[in-house]
């Protein structure tokens, strides 16, 4: 339990001033960075003095040069706190992870070298380099990493000072130099030098993130390694894991924690309710349809109701489908021209997505925009204030999390796989399923993000959508990366939901019909009716116009409208004659005007309806049935037709089927006159229906009903024989 009393004593050390200047860090800086800022704020929140060297430095530094600069800073240091400990981080892919407390105490224990106490601490690593034939030279262990990185150590200034002036004679690099002290016995023990092998100060990540596991104490998050129960306080990633600490630095030096949440949150955002919404930054909104994609119409509605004066939006839309070509030029006709400027690239230009997209961030910069936000049409936006959120949260790349309802699927990735592509971060799903709200570093955004102008503007890392024959929003990920460009995603609120186009079939007259497997959230807003849930209540009051007949709210009108369309469309309407080629026999009994299910290629969907919506009611008013075989079963499913001069009534009949359902799909004494079900046996009539609501009675034996006469208009209706 020794690491878990190292811990909290790490806790306590913002409460102790002295130790503040008991510590110094030293870091090499290489131009403004991301991670530069991350590792600086870890120093801010544990309260750590730090230099950065050579601070105006636009790039990479030398090694020779980081040595003379390591070798400058020591000097002034040890000049007038010759016991002061340096902490040296080479790069800024590092996090400190505790105060500085934690670094005298590991410092002063009781380490024992082979000149006595250690003086000088270096961190592990599991490689030998640059020179992996001098890895026999090193002594073998039983236990912990042999080697050493000198991309982080520990000492008095004084004595770093005294290394780096007696034995810094012509080596290149600190590494070079370190090695060589530590393989001669003799300046190992001059010096006492010791390499921290069980990662008791120093983590590297290379190798080791099969060790480690975050854990919280309270409000405190710190990474343990699990084989040598140590708990280091500084996270390096060194090499090919720098995706890695990004996921570890999301929760690391107090950047979220299970109690508060996210914390980093709040941290740069950029205030804006106090601004007059003429004064609000400009945003470059980029819209992107690169193939047909279903729910246009909302997409379109939710883009415009959002909580951004439009006179601060630059519209930028690129229409790759010419399916949606109507729909995209009536929108910019009459909801585009409310914005300050709109540019409308139309499927006939031929462009590429990646060549568009480029241009949408010259578009950016020429108008003067501080933001821009790329949305392709997947992307449903369904809080109206997520523009403004993201321009709140001022980071040079955000994007809202955006995840397909009831899977698990999103516009982010939490980690990579050694090539690039897709993997699974530990906290992956729980991020999706909003079990954890925050702001999140991660390698890979899409279908919706922005980006600030400042990166936009930035010569050195601007922001290109191509990269090899990688789609454009993968590209996009992969150059910040290569560029240290830190990219994030929020779900500290809702924000939206994604769809999917896979299946998509636009050879329909109303394709979204269709949508019910693929994309049922976004079938459901449209169609399913509002007050459906409302009968499935347990002491709902259901509805009974006659004995056994039930009535329940199905279907929005929009659904019943596009029914009627989808059958008059389709055109192939039967003569209501009892000569049936579709019915196995060929003979109908009690006929109708009708178009059957499968004739439109709806029978499965249908299915699903019954299913999933019809038998949950069924089960409400028909207690003890339950049809034991499966699903609710229908080889009868047909929308019917009455007009007085095609087929106005229909005679008394039963049906087979355990229960009918009969949908009405237009509205009686408006697009009709006259027309109803009449039950027999009760001499109980049902005229007033509504549109989208669905009568539900037993079909065999007690529930002999006639259709009544249509005496101007026509009557629409569908009728399902359930379990037959």
């Amino acid at each position: 339990m020794k690491f878990i009393f190292s811990f909290f004593l790490s806790i306590l050390s913002y409460a102790l001033a002295t130790s503040f200047e008991d510590v110094v860090v030293l870091t090499v800086g290489e131009g403004e960075s991301d991670a530069q800022a991350r590792l600086l704020r870890s120093a801010k929140v544990f309260q750590y003095t730090i230099q950065v060297l050579g601070q105006d430095n636009k790039g990479p530094v030398t090694d020779a040069a980081k040595l003379k600069l390591v070798q400058e800073a020591v000097t002034a240091i040890a000049k007038n706190h010759p016991d002061r400990l340096v902490l040296f981080i080479d790069g800024a892919d590092a996090v400190l992870t505790a105060g500085p407390l934690r670094v005298v105490e590991e410092v002063t224990r009781d380490h024992e070298g082979i000149g006595g106490p250690v003086r000088v601490l270096l961190s592990a690593d599991g490689v030998c380099w640059p020179d992996k034939n001098l890895a026999s030279k090193f002594p073998k262990l039983k236990v912990g990493r042999r080697f050493i990185d000198a991309g982080a150590f520990v000492g008095p200034a004084g004595h770093l000072n005294r290394i780096l002036t007696e034995a810094g004679k012509g080596e290149k690099s600190l590494q070079e130099l370190f090695i060589k002290l530590y393989l001669k016995d003799a300046t190992r023990k001059k010096f006492n030098i010791a390499i921290d092998h069980t990662n008791t100060l120093f983590q590297n990540l290379h190798g080791a993130t099969g060790e480690l596991e975050l854990k919280f104490v309270g409000k405190e998050g710190y990474l343990q390694n699990t084989v040598y129960s140590t708990v280091p306080l500084v996270v390096r990633g060194n090499r090919n894991t720098k995706v890695m600490l990004n996921t570890y630095s999301n929760y690391l030096a107090r950047s979220w924690n299970p109690v508060d949440g996210c914390r980093e949150c709040w941290e740069k955002m950029l205030p804006i309710d106090s601004l007059d919404p003429t004064q609000f930054p400009v945003v470059t909104l980029a819209i992107f349809i690169t193939k047909p994609t279903p729910f246009l119409e909302e997409f379109f509605e939710k883009i415009s109701v959002q909580k951004y004066p439009k006179e601060r939006i630059h519209l930028y839309i690129h229409n790759m489908a010419e399916f949606h070509t109507p729909m995209v030029t009536e929108w910019v006709d009459s909801i585009g021209r409310q914005y300050k400027t709109i540019k409308y690239i139309s499927d006939d230009a031929g462009a590429k997505e990646w060549h568009t997209k480029n241009k949408a961030i010259d578009h950016t910069l020429d108008t003067g925009s501080d933001f821009l936000f790329v949305v392709d049409s997947l992307a449903h936006l369904d809080n109206p204030f997520c523009i403004k959120l993201l321009v709140e949260q001022n980071r040079l790349v955000v994007a809202p999390m955006l995840a397909r309802p009831y899977k698990p699927w999103s516009n982010f990735w939490g980690a990579l796989t050694s090539d690039g592509f897709y993997a699974r971060s530990a906290d992956y799903v729980e991020i999706v399923q909003n079990q954890r709200r925050g702001l999140w570093n991660v390698p890979f955004v899409s279908s919706a993000y922005m980006i600030s102008s400042k990166l936009l503007a930035d010569k050195e890392r601007k922001p290109s959508f191509i990269n090899k024959l990688l789609e454009p929003d993968m590209a996009l990920c992969a150059n910040l990366r290569m560029k240290d460009v830190f990219i994030y995603v929020t779900n500290r609120l809702d924000m939206g939901h994604l769809l999917s186009a896979d299946n998509f079939v636009t050879k329909h007259l109303k394709p979204e019909m269709w949508q019910l497997f693929e994309n049922r959230w976004d079938w459901e807003a449209r169609y399913l009716h509002e007050n459906y849930s409302s009968s499935l209540q347990e002491n709902a009051t259901i509805a009974m116009p006659c004995p056994d007949v039930y009535w329940f709210p199905l279907f929005k009108e929009r659904y019943a409208q596009d029914l009627i369309d989808v059958n008059e469309n389709y055109g192939g309407w039967s003569d209501g004659s009892h000569y049936d080629k579709r019915l196995e026999g060929g003979y109908e009994t009690v006929p109708t005007v009708d178009i059957h299910m499968n004739q439109i290629e709806y029978r499965y969907e249908w299915l699903e309806i019954l299913r999933a919506y019809v038998q949950p009611l069924q089960l409400r008013v028909f207690e003890g049935y339950n049809n034991d075989v499966g699903p609710p079963q229908a080889l009868m499913a047909f929308t019917v037709r009455y007009k007085p001069d095609e087929q106005p009534s229909l005679r008394p009949h039963h049906d087979t089927s355990t229960y009918t359902i009969n949908v009405g799909l237009n509205r009686p004494g408006i697009d009709y006159q006259g027309g109803g079900c009449r039950f027999v046996r009760y001499n109980c009539s049902v005229t007033n229906t509504k549109v989208g609501w669905v009568l539900m009675h037993p079909g065999r034996l007690t529930h002999l009903h006639e259709g009544l006469p249509v005496t101007e208009g026509t009557r629409y209706i569908t009728i399902t024989f359930v379990d037959p």
